[in-house]
């Protein structure tokens, strides 16, 4: 545990010291990822899925602000959507629209979630997110995660309205376009039991790290899994969704990992060195249970060179 200790701490300390360059760098693996996933699900237009056109937008990402990803995100989901079907891509519009002030505007900063989500659905590691925050976030985190949630179906959703659309010009079409995307939006079991799975998670992890008791954080993402498997097989059985029960478990157990990963990062708290202290005031009594984050101190080497050759010259 020491020595990965000390590699947590060296890590931080390049993060912290090379800050400027590697923040950066992040952000444009981030952007590309999200970019390439969009481009692989609705590579609708030729001028936008080039290499070239990836590296430019995920260049302009990485020296700018996590918002302007998430708008380049949306505008070229926008391009690719206008240049199969322009009616499509206006209640495509119309529904980032409707999430983005119904719900993002409640959580403004988890507006990376909305683009997170579906770069890790495509992944199978949806539950990190719902864990991830469950350890390190707030239940405002609710309202950015059905938003991420509601465009990773709506992938899928906008890719058949296209195939039924194609070559349509009539009004009446297009009409039938709208009302199936809208009741595919509704209908979708698939999406309601992830956003339960999500809230689910999230709910069983915070409150599980919350309790005053000994690894609570791993008692968190222990729960958090079983709530995602539970939700998931069950309410997939129960319902009758289409899931695929062993992506389901790998793609929780690694969550679950990387969700130790995050709280590694985050802190780890030493239950060795427990302290317990009782004080008193005019009103009440307390007890007070302190339990000191674990850390270590890198220690300094000095190397003291002693030449030999030196040394016998001299006597």
């Amino acid at each position: 545990m020491i020595q990965l200790l000390l590699i947590r701490d060296s890590i931080k300390k390049v993060l912290q010291k090379y800050n400027m360059a590697i923040i950066p760098v992040l952000r444009f693996i981030t952007a590309f990822l999200t970019f390439l996933l969009i481009n692989g699900q609705l590579g609708y237009n030729e001028k936008f899925t080039s290499v070239s056109m990836l590296v430019l937008l995920s260049a302009a990402s990485a020296f700018l602000p996590m918002g302007v990803t998430v708008f380049f995100a949306g505008a070229l989901m926008i391009l690719h959507i206008y240049s199969a079907s322009m009616f499509l891509s206006l209640i495509f519009i119309v529904i980032i629209a409707i999430l983005y002030f119904m719900l993002m505007r409640l959580a403004p900063g988890y507006s990376l979630l909305i683009i997170a989500i579906p770069v890790l659905s495509f992944f199978h590691l949806e539950a990190l997110v719902p864990l991830a925050l469950g350890l390190i976030g707030t239940p405002i985190a609710i309202f950015a995660m059905i938003p991420g949630i509601i465009v990773s179906i709506l992938f899928g959703v906008i890719k058949e309205a296209i195939k039924m659309s194609a070559g349509s010009v009539q009004i009446e079409d297009n009409l039938q376009t709208y009302i199936f995307v809208i009741k595919s939006l509704i209908e979708n079991r698939l999406m309601m039991l992830m956003i339960v799975a999500a809230v689910v998670i999230f709910f069983a992890t915070y409150i599980s790290r919350k309790l005053a008791v000994s690894h609570s954080y791993i008692l968190g993402i222990i729960s958090g899994m079983i709530a995602n498997l539970i939700v998931m097989i069950v309410g997939g059985l129960l319902f009758d969704v289409k899931t695929d029960i062993l992506w389901v478990l790998l793609g929780t157990i690694l969550s679950g990992i990387l969700s130790f990963v995050v709280q590694f990062f985050n802190y780890i708290l030493d239950y060795s060195s427990i302290e317990h202290l009782q004080f008193d005031d005019d009103d009440y009594f307390y007890y007070v249970t302190a339990v000191p984050k674990l850390s270590v101190t890198t220690p300094d080497v000095n190397i003291l060179k002693i030449n030999g050759n030196e040394e016998a010259g001299k006597e």
